[in-house]
């Protein structure tokens, strides 16, 4: 039996780059987006941070949009007395809990005889560690602090959240309640501190709020806490404590789910069952592998992350590790026929990969990969069927297994 030249390629590219490998360091979990780096409620005012977008619009009334679509802007008809020049460019986001850009809304000061409509449409990263609710508009007023009127409609479908006004500022979108870290990486054994903070303690969608910066919620409106996955969590108030299991867990990453003791109602719609979640991945540095529901064996080891073929390897004598996947550098893939996205495990005698029996056929299971830490790249993938060749025979045989792999490793381009 021919080992495929797939193969040998895989391993040819894992071996370049991890003569690149620097060695290993000790673990320094990363901070996260620390909440509330602005002192006081009182924030600078944004920088210019993208094109700005000008558009003539008059009595009639009419639509203006930013660049990335990020904000909607709606002049209904009569709003304006005369043809006016409205321009939206993009700042810095100085609004506690901040997410994305700021938009300043120009003229400044603009007055209207109608409200107008301010839309954003949001994604996973806005409510990640809180929720498509607890989004909220705010503007920010002469004297630097931060104003947040009640939201006129929230759009869960398409994604979007509104607010009327009758005056242009800069504007903001952010989250009223969080849990704080949303996402963390720790070795096995350690522990975690978990706390929902607040910028606003949202009750009634028609009252307007000055926004704060981040502090604990008031425990009322905490119902209670949850894990799923393994490990030992410690509830108190508006904190947590989390312990990881000293061993990888099956269950990787764990989650921490916070449930409100809380029901909005936004245009006349209400929500109920609120819940902020943490994904917490439990894994040694390097790149851990299990066969068949074995032992975990980790394999020091690094990332090179490029526009050309993404690698992760991971080293242990003369046994090497890889995954290798092409396109973006956080997401998730399946494993393909070509090269585009690969898992090889080369033992002295034995090989595994992706692809199993004479076809030969793809394996099923997923690559889940997270670029978007500036040092660690970490994931999980699953390999199932995943193939392996015997090399130790005089006729190499082959035959099928099952590959679960989770990696937490550095960048070394």
């Amino acid at each position: 039996m021919r080992i495929t030249l797939q193969l040998f390629l895989n391993v040819l590219l894992a071996l370049v780059v991890l003569s690149c490998n620097s060695p290993n360091e000790p673990l320094i979990p990363p901070p996260g987006e620390v909440p509330g780096e602005i002192t006081g409620s009182i924030t600078p005012v944004g920088k210019v941070n993208g094109t700005a977008v000008t558009f003539q619009i008059g009595p009639s009334g009419g639509t203006i949009e930013s660049v990335d679509h990020r904000i909607l802007i709606s002049i209904p008809a009569g709003a304006l007395a005369s043809e006016q020049t409205i321009s939206i460019q993009p700042l810095t986001n100085q609004c506690p809990a901040g997410k994305g850009n700021a938009f300043r809304l120009l003229p400044h000061g603009t007055t209207f005889s109608k409200p107008v409509s301010i839309t954003f449409h949001y994604d996973y990263t806005d409510i990640s560690g809180s929720a498509s609710e607890l989004l909220r508009i705010a503007y920010q007023d002469d004297k630097g602090i931060w104003q947040s009127p009640p939201v006129k409609s929230l759009d869960t479908t398409a994604s979007k959240v509104t607010i009327e006004t009758t005056h242009f500022s800069d504007w903001a979108l952010f989250q009223a309640m969080y849990i704080y870290p949303t996402k963390s990486i720790m070795s096995p054994g350690a522990h975690l501190q978990l706390a929902v903070l607040q910028t606003i303690d949202v009750g009634d969608p028609k009252e307007k709020y000055v926004v704060v910066m981040p502090d604990l919620v008031y425990a009322k409106n905490i119902d209670k806490w949850a894990l799923n996955g393994e490990g030992v969590l410690t509830p108190g108030q508006s904190k947590a404590e989390y312990h990881a299991p000293t061993w990888i867990p099956d269950i990787n990453p764990a989650v921490v789910s916070v449930f409100l003791n809380k029901s909005l109602t936004i245009n006349g719609k209400e929500f109920k069952d609120i819940r902020l979640v943490s994904n917490i991945l439990v894994a040694p540095e390097g790149v851990s592998l299990q066969l068949d529901g074995g032992d975990w064996h980790t394999y020091a080891g690094g990332a090179n992350i490029n526009a050309t073929q993404n690698v992760i390897l991971g080293k242990d004598g003369n046994e090497f590790a890889s995954v290798n996947w092409k396109g973006e550098p956080t997401g998730t893939f399946h494993w393909t026929k070509g090269p585009d996205v690969t898992f090889n495990l080369i033992k002295p005698k034995m090989n595994y990969q992706h692809l199993y029996g004479l076809g030969p056929s793809v394996s099923g299971g997923l690559l889940i990969v997270d670029s978007s830490d500036e040092t660690w790249v970490t994931g999980t993938f699953a390999v199932s069927p995943a193939g392996w060749m015997d090399l130790s025979k005089p006729r190499p045989e082959i035959g099928i297994s099952s590959v679960k792999g989770v990696f937490r490793v550095r960048r070394i381009n």
